[in-house]
């Protein structure tokens, strides 16, 4: 039987993020996958360059061509290790258990990373496994964490993934027949 090309989606079960470490003509390489906790959404919309051509006051054509996708995240558990990647700041351990603290450091110096993407929906079909959305080369453009009283912490992230140089990629969004885990 024939693999389908489209499914019913329900319910984001899981999200990694990996920090991009290579990205050039003859590599694509990404550090090691980091949990996005507690993900509760990933919303994506594709960008395009547009332009139209105007004679005798109408639309005579319309140009339009693929450019980039924006995102956003929201997830229901603050990560520190995930907070590196996205907003470039850094984790300090002190002291020894059960005094032992760690604390994430945002300074004015604090660049955000390339990362990888990726989310699993194992709801599908009775046909299908599981699909998956993957974004190559993210960068955030705003974060917030938002702290509410007699309620849960949320984070916010939202960015604009491009082409990786090595080969043009942006989104994948995957089919698999038999469930696959995100590496």
């Amino acid at each position: 039987m024939t693999l389908a090309t489209q499914s019913v989606l329900l319910g984001l079960d899981d999200s990694k993020i990996s920090a991009l470490t290579a990205d050039t003509s003859s590599a694509l390489t990404y550090a090691a996958s980091i949990d996005v906790p507690g993900i509760q959404n990933i919303s994506l919309q594709s960008n395009y360059q547009q332009k139209s051509l105007y004679a005798d006051e109408k639309v005579r054509d319309y140009y339009a061509q693929f450019d980039s996708v924006s995102w956003v995240i929201n997830n229901a558990q603050v990560s520190l290790n995930v907070l590196t990647i996205l907003e470039g700041g850094s984790i300090t351990s002190s002291g020894t258990s059960p005094n032992q603290v760690n604390t994430y450091t945002l300074s004015n110096s604090s660049i955000p990373q390339y990362f990888k993407l990726e989310g699993k929906v194992n709801y599908s079909s009775s046909t299908v496994g599981d699909f998956h959305m993957v974004l190559y080369k993210c960068k955030v453009g705003k974060l917030q964490v938002l702290y509410k009283c007699q309620n849960y912490a949320v984070v916010s992230a939202t960015g604009l993934a491009i082409a990786t140089v090595n080969n043009g990629k942006i989104r994948d969004d995957i089919i698999n027949q038999t469930a696959v885990n995100i590496q």
